[in-house]
């Protein structure tokens, strides 16, 4: 007899949660759905696959043997859902891009340039500090910092995000001491909070702070920008969106030790699809172009 793949789908996910409401749950589907279905496995199957335990779900000798089985057909099947939009050749469709929110602030005004390049082709953002799980085609591109490191992964240079301090433009007016050392000790500071420690520039300005840790703390890159746009205090940010903006002023050169190096990764089952194709070569060619203002260089003369 034929299995079913959702009856195996039910099966992995008892397994994995060790109960039928968790099951239930990860799918997606009701809880009598979830018994219904493994009932009908261990039919087909003539045996069964869990001990009912107080504690929960138990994998019986035939459930613990076909459970890499099971984890068999699911990779297969992933890999059948990755490649899928490339069994249709053609340059048009949706390309799902998860992103940093520093990327997101280099990306999102450019956003019209590459729609003009890839006319036919949908862009969908998402912004997100979680890195996006490609073989499960939670994305179907990363920009991120750090490099991949799981299975079929393929990463890319894009370029490097240089940062400077800032102040508002008022604020540093109000302070003369923001235009020398003194401003370690001497200024109010906007950066990141703790559970966001690793976060570009935060490190390096906690050792300038002598470890105190900044007045104001948050855990997004944009919002830091308009804090110190605002007058909240001075703050390290990318110096690419923030020498344009003329309510900042720049108080240092790019700090050579907070360099974010940004990398575009793709799963290898995707990296073909000619319109994921095109949006690699499209992002590759952007960053190309901005890698004077990338490296803070369009902004040195504002330097104060």
């Amino acid at each position: 007899m034929a299995l079913n793949w959702d009856d195996l789908r039910i099966f992995l996910a008892i397994a994995r949660e060790s109960s039928l409401s968790g099951a239930a749950r990860r799918l997606g589907v009701t809880q009598p759905t979830a018994g219904r279905r493994l009932r009908a496995l261990e039919g087909s199957l003539s045996a069964r696959l869990f001990e009912r335990l107080p504690q929960g779900f138990l994998p019986t000798a035939a459930g613990a043997e076909l459970l890499p089985l099971a984890e068999a057909m699911e990779r297969s099947a992933e890999a059948v859902a990755r490649r899928q939009p490339a069994f249709a050749d053609r340059l048009r469709g949706t390309v799902r891009l998860s992103i940093g929110e520093v990327a997101a602030q280099f990306l999102a005004p450019r956003l019209p340039t590459l729609r003009a390049r890839l006319p036919e082709v949908e862009l969908e953002l998402s912004v997100s500090h979680l890195l996006a799980n490609l073989s499960r085609r939670e994305a179907d591109l990363v920009i991120r910092e750090c490099l991949p490191d799981g299975p079929g992964l393929v990463a890319r240079k894009l370029g490097r995000f240089a940062f400077a301090v800032y102040g508002g433009r008022d604020y540093v007016a109000a302070n003369p001491a923001a235009h020398g050392e003194a401003r370690y000790a001497d200024c109010a500071w906007a950066g990141f909070d703790e559970e966001h420690h690793y976060f570009a520039g935060q490190q390096w300005l906690l050792s300038k702070l002598g470890g105190r840790a900044p007045a104001i703390r948050l855990n997004d890159a944009m919002v830091l920008q308009e804090a110190v746009r605002g007058g909240a205090g001075l703050g390290v940010l990318a110096c690419f969106a923030a020498d344009p903006d003329p309510a900042l002023v720049r108080l240092t050169p790019p700090i050579a030790e907070v360099v974010s190096l940004q990398h575009l990764i793709v799963h290898e089952d995707l990296r073909r699809l000619p319109r994921v194709r095109a949006v690699m070569d499209a992002l590759a060619a952007l960053f190309a172009a901005e890698a004077e203002a990338l490296a803070g260089r369009a902004g040195e003369r504002r330097t104060a």
